[in-house]
């Protein structure tokens, strides 16, 4: 599955040593683009992460920079600052949005918590419902329809459109954590 990894490093960066480490590392540098000399993102399937996180203490080596990588399924205010607070708790190290947040969370920053509820804020009751049975499930659609008592095809229906309105594809397991970890720090309401 393809995602979708935000870079900041602390300091501009030379952008040529930069591209050509990820590049041996798997990341077609034609993906990749600078919002600045010290900030981009890049696409590349997920278990890429893995690589990325065995380059990036050797980048912080080589650039003399500290780099964090968030790997996440959009851009947005959310991101950018789980990607700050992941070069400032987790630096030379590839991240999930889960990983920041339980990182910050033992900091005793709850920061995120608010836009955490926000992102799942105005998804209707019904939908929030079939993507909780569905984590509970463990990510199997057939058990999930089978405890709501729906049909399959209704379940499927219904977690498309928690997908289409989140924008967070639950079927990926970081992005199904990032899910749990809101019904855990909400206390499961709905």
């Amino acid at each position: 599955m393809e995602k979708r990894f935000l870079f900041l490093t602390s300091a501009p960066i030379q952008k040529d040593y930069f591209l050509a480490s990820l590049e041996e590392a798997g990341v077609a540098p034609e993906t990749v683009t600078f919002s600045d000399a010290s900030s981009g993102e890049f696409l590349a399937d997920a278990k890429l992460a893995a690589s990325l996180d065995d380059v990036l203490p050797l980048l912080h080596d080589d650039l003399g920079v500290s780099i964090a990588l968030l790997c996440c399924h959009q851009r947005t205010s959310f991101e950018e600052k789980l990607l700050r607070n992941a070069l400032r708790y987790m630096p030379n190290q590839c991240s999930y949005p889960t990983d920041v947040i339980m990182r910050e969370i033992s900091f005793g920053d709850f920061s995120s918590f608010g836009p955490l509820v926000r992102l799942f804020r105005d998804v209707p009751r019904d939908l929030m419902l079939t993507a909780g049975a569905y984590l509970r499930c463990g990510l199997d659609a057939s058990l999930a329809a089978n405890k709501l008592i729906i049909h399959r095809n209704t379940f499927n229906y219904r977690l498309n459109a928690f997908v289409a309105k989140t924008n967070l594809d639950i079927r990926d397991y970081h992005n199904a954590l990032l899910l749990e970890l809101y019904f855990d720090l909400s206390g499961g309401r709905l």
